[in-house]
């Protein structure tokens, strides 16, 4: 999907290079998480170390930034800049391991308190609130943010759509279910019906207030005024980010929860090339390298940088989706045909060997998850489905990114459909558009590749926003599938309104996961893992892997 997307490293292909690894689980509904590194070194689980400022962090991203506006960004690239730039009411712990999925209050003065059998949220604005420009933080700009997402026709609106009222929110300007009381700072929303994850919402991006004035339309090139440790100063896509400190931020008022922050300015490198990136770390160009190490190279940077390697596994899916709405995809027998005639292994040594092979939505580390093989592969079988639907020989276009290893996944995916009796091409676009090319109606992508890390600890954030018929949309669709099961539907908004995730309610959602395979709107394929590798100047015992966002970058130290 749109966001979580990054490109990975698994322990397997630095165990074929010879390399030792500690490397833990990442992600799941019972907060887990945990970093490793390539030596004995895991992520700390404390917050920016006092005394630890310097001048410049630089870093060697990828082109992966869809935005930096927090109404539109739904990237890792995104939301990873952004987590220490724009606050919520609400947060997460900025600590390595479990507890980094501990929400805690950040703006709000107290995390909410619910009542009206889970339908309604109150909470209470900090006093003395200031934007980077120095202008007051009211409670009423959280509903103007909230319906600010809705006129600019957010990713993330889907997230907001059972509060009452936000329907209407792009015709009127208003959601009559939220109330904001700038005297008091007293925020209340109302909902249509229980949601057990709707705290969660509450600490996305999305709901990070901006100024009531910001204009509805991207401003990630003239950033909005923000309310965390850091603002962002500018931003040339493609080329350069520059983050600095809000001169207005005052990590006291934060109960420790938001630290401020060790670099005092953040110069990120916006770099095409795994190994042009690479050697800028270790040349001492740029102090951390975001992308993949290129498996040409994982040997060699190991033996000579080893100590320099921090090594973890998120919560994350590869896969492709198959459009529903249209043919062939919009007949079963294809679907399945797909799913039967892809070699996951294959698609894993693909990448190098970095990953493992999955036919299952959840990730093997969430509670819920009871593996699947309904697909083994089948070549022979995948052929007689086709011949079965009356749909061979048709065209078909394979969508996909230029980046990274992923183009040559939907290469084997073209090739795949070939042998199985389609007329198929690839279309490779820019990865700064792709997302929201495939989640735009019009395009009417059939195919393509996708992959997701999740946005919260919580199933409901794979099946109700991926999968979820109720939440399709014109534009920044994020379900690109265009799933829509009735049954799937009725048991995702059932088990939406679950105030808890008990033995019961998981086991619920293993079957969810059964029934959307039983329909192969997708190729799950692979989850996989990252690396982070630093130049020789950093303090990696300042390291913080956080469950959500990965590298803490503010919490950073150098020697």
């Amino acid at each position: 999907m749109i966001r979580r997307r990054r490109w990975l490293v698994t322990t397997a292909a630095f165990a074929a290079a010879g390399i030792a690894l500690v490397a833990a689980g990442c992600g799941g509904s019972s907060k887990s998480n945990s970093s490793g590194s390539s030596g004995t070194t895991t992520g700390s689980s404390s917050t920016a170390s006092s005394g630890k400022t310097f001048p410049n962090f630089r870093l060697a991203y990828d082109t992966g930034i869809d935005f930096l506006d927090p109404g539109l960004s739904y990237t890792v690239e995104g939301w990873g800049i952004m987590w220490n730039v724009y606050l919520p009411l609400i947060g997460y712990k900025h600590v390595a391991g479990p507890d980094g999925a501990t929400i805690v209050p950040y703006l709000a003065e107290d995390l909410p308190k619910v009542t009206n059998g889970g339908k309604t949220y109150t909470m209470t604005m900090r006093k003395g609130l200031k934007y980077s420009d120095g202008t007051a933080v009211k409670a009423s700009d959280f509903k103007a943010t909230i319906v600010r997402d809705f006129k600019i026709d957010s990713p993330g609106v889907g997230f907001f759509g059972n509060i009452v009222g936000s329907d209407q929110a792009a015709k009127t300007g208003d959601i009559s279910g939220i109330t904001a009381d700038d005297a008091t700072g007293k925020i209340t929303i109302n909902l249509a019906s229980p949601q057990g994850d709707f705290e969660n919402i509450l600490a996305t991006t999305f709901a990070a207030p901006v100024p009531p004035n910001t204009p509805a339309k991207d401003q990630s090139t003239t950033p909005a005024p923000s309310t965390g440790p850091y603002m962002i100063q500018s931003y040339k896509p493609n080329k350069q980010a520059i983050v600095v400190r809000n001169p207005h931020f005052d990590a006291s008022m934060f109960d420790g929860n938001v630290p401020s922050g060790n670099p005092d300015k953040m110069t990120i490198d916006i770099i095409g090339d795994d190994s042009v990136a690479l050697q800028r770390v270790i040349s001492g160009q740029d102090d951390y390298d975001f992308h993949q190490i290129p498996t040409d190279r994982l040997a060699a940077t190991q033996q000579k940088y080893g100590d320099q390697i921090k090594v973890y596994t998120p919560a994350n899916l590869y896969y492709f989706f198959m459009n529903t709405r249209v043919a062939p995809f919009d007949n079963l027998k294809v679907r399945q045909a797909v799913n039967y005639a892809v070699d996951r292994s294959a698609l894993v040594r693909v990448y190098g060997g970095l990953g493992q092979p999955t036919e299952n939505v959840l990730p093997p580390t969430y509670p819920q998850y009871k593996k699947l093989d309904m697909y083994p592969h089948n070549l022979a079988k995948a052929k007689q489905l086709v011949a079965a639907s009356g749909d061979k020989g048709m065209s078909v276009t394979v969508w996909n990114h230029d980046r990274g290893s992923d183009p040559k996944a939907t290469a084997y995916l073209t090739d795949i459909l070939n042998q199985i009796g389609f007329n198929a091409k690839q279309k490779i676009i820019n990865s700064a558009v792709y997302w929201t090319t495939v989640g735009n109606q019009a395009t009417k992508a059939q195919i393509g590749f996708a992959d997701w890390f999740q946005d919260y600890p919580h199933p409901l954030d794979w099946f109700d926003v991926l999968l979820n018929g109720n939440r399709i949309t014109q534009t920044h669709n994020n379900n690109y599938a265009n799933f829509d099961d009735a049954a799937v539907n009725a048991k995702i908004e059932a088990l939406k309104k679950e105030p808890s995730l008990t033995s019961s309610v998981n086991a619920q959602w293993a079957q969810v996961d059964k029934m959307v395979d039983e329909q192969a709107p997708w190729v799950p394929f692979m989850n996989r893992q990252f690396t982070d590798f630093f130049n020789s100047d950093m303090d990696l015992s300042c390291y913080v892997n956080h469950v959500l966002y990965q590298f803490d970058f503010a919490t950073i130290c150098k020697k």
